[in-house]
């Protein structure tokens, strides 16, 4: 497989001459397209408010001629969270709102785990995952419900840790803090995005999710299904955390937000940001815990890491390091950003079959920047796919030896009914021809596998989901009474108690 995917993509988008880059590094990245079976990808590198190299490598969809270049946008995902922390430190700077403003006077209706966290729970609490409130990322994409209503179930996520004492990453309080930086600016977030950063930053590649599938340069999602890597469907939808996730971007676009913050707000001559806005976004807010093997696999020298606003702090090498990844459904992104040293790296790739390639890109380009030896780190990254393919595919064969031949202990029409979560609201179990069914509200739609006991297999209907988020049901029973059941997609935990 990689030899074919390596001679379609060189085939299809030889290499071209990319005069900013070394032709060393040049070769490297082109060279990871083949090695990790790679459609394409996308880089740009900053230095000293200049831009080295914008380039595409590879093809915006396998098994098509289109070919990346730097314009081609990409799901950045993830990286929006820098985009949000920057559009409320523009109302900052306008006086429009405060960073230590409870995020209640914004959002009056908003309820929290408790009182006092509803009262308190700051704009800056929000942008840091600092609230202390559990990261329940899977009810926005499992139920269906819309912003408002995903809003109004804030009151049922957990207070798992004290406000302020680590990070917790937690889309759902990224969405919370868009809502209120919409009201303090008087019009919805995406308008509130496009009016304060894309327009006036002229990023004329950038857009919000809603509008990528219109899009002629835009690159296609791929992910491994059934062993073989294919383009996927995009998501069905992201508005409910478009805070959250929701910009999509190109090389040359995130280029130019690479020199926004590497310049502390100034762009083109022009200051778009304060500088003290900007040292608060950049500056820790919360303390994320490290390991030792975790700090030397990042080569961080540092023992304290943590998040800003938008931003992870950390360092790399000694060098203070500001970095974000963005993981949408079959893309990757990464963005990284050394202040000292003026420098700075995006990495943007256009599949899911290589989980750690962006960042292992990344290094090698800072280390080519920085001058130190070369190290192979997409090597590295690329040796541990066998072994994690191979945990995956004993994963399916354990789950396909767990089917029962024996039927369950009571009736199927008795699991059968509706089970109500606070958070996920009605999780429906219906009885068809062909077995158990399961939705979550008005959103996925699985079907049921009896694996022994009062357990079932969730087979759901969306491949994606079905290769990333299957999990046991557990039913409840006392006596021969089903009262609940469990779940825990994506290592979440789901109880629902059967309604009468």
């Amino acid at each position: 497989m990689s030899l074919i995917v390596g001679l379609f993509v060189l085939l299809t988008c030889p290499a071209q001459a990319a005069p900013g880059l070394p032709a060393e590094l040049d070769r490297y990245i082109a060279q990871v397209l083949v090695d990790g079976q790679i459609p394409g990808l996308a880089i740009a590198v900053v230095r000293n408010d200049s831009v080295l190299a914008a380039k595409g490598y590879g093809v915006r969809e396998l098994g098509k001629p289109d070919c990346v270049d730097a314009n081609t946008v990409f799901d950045a995902a993830s990286l929006t969270k820098s985009f949000t922390a920057t559009a409320a430190a523009i109302l900052v700077d306008r006086g429009a709102l405060r960073w230590d403003d409870p995020v209640q006077r914004y959002l009056p209706g908003l309820v929290l785990a408790d009182s006092t966290l509803t009262k308190t729970a700051t704009l800056r609490d929000f942008l840091s995952h600092g609230t202390g409130l559990e990261p329940d990322n899977m009810a926005w994409v499992l139920t269906g419900f819309d912003r408002g209503e995903m809003l109004r179930r804030m009151r049922y996520l957990r207070a798992v840790a004290p406000p302020r004492q680590r990070m917790i990453y937690n889309n759902l309080g990224y969405m919370t803090a868009g809502a209120a930086i919409a009201a303090a600016g008087h019009k919805p977030y995406e308008d509130l995005l496009r009016d304060l950063l894309l327009e006036p930053l002229r990023l004329q590649s950038t857009i919000t999710y809603d509008h990528v599938a219109n899009r002629p340069n835009a690159a296609t999602p791929h992910a491994s299904l059934n062993g073989r890597q294919q383009p996927i469907r995009r998501e069905t939808r992201r508005d409910v955390i478009a805070a959250a996730s929701t910009v999509q971007s190109s090389a040359n676009d995130l280029a130019r937000w690479l020199r926004l913050h590497l310049n502390n707000g100034v762009l083109d001559g022009v200051r778009y940001v304060s500088d003290s806005t900007m040292r608060a976004m950049h500056t820790m807010q919360v303390v994320i815990p490290t390991t030792p093997a975790m700090r030397a696999a990042r080569l961080v020298q540092d023992t304290v890491a943590g998040y800003g606003m938008g931003w992870q702090v950390m360092d790399y090498r000694g060098h203070p390091l500001l970095w974000h990844t963005g993981n949408g459904d079959g893309q990757i992104v990464y963005m990284a950003m050394l202040p000292r040293d003026r420098l700075g790296v995006v990495v943007l790739v256009n599949t899911w079959s290589a989980p750690l390639i962006h960042t292992a890109i990344a290094n090698r380009i800072l280390d080519t920047y920085l001058g130190y030896e070369p190290r192979d780190w997409a090597a590295e990254a690329l040796a541990r796919i066998p072994a994690e393919r191979q945990a995956r595919d004993a994963a399916a064969r354990e789950m396909d030896a767990m089917k029962s031949p024996t039927p369950p202990p009571l009736p199927l029409p008795r699991y059968a009914g509706r089970y109500d979560s606070p958070l996920y609201g009605p999780i429906v179990i219906s009885l068809e021809s062909t077995g158990l069914t399961l939705q979550v509200s008005k959103g996925q739609i699985a079907d049921l596998e009896y694996h022994g006991g009062n357990a079932f297999y969730t087979r759901w209907r969306d491949p994606l989901y079905a290769e990333n988020f299957g999990t046991h049901v557990e039913f409840a029973v006392t006596g021969d009474v089903i009262t609940g059941l469990t779940m825990a997609p994506n290592r979440e935990p789901i109880t629902a108690v059967k309604a009468p």
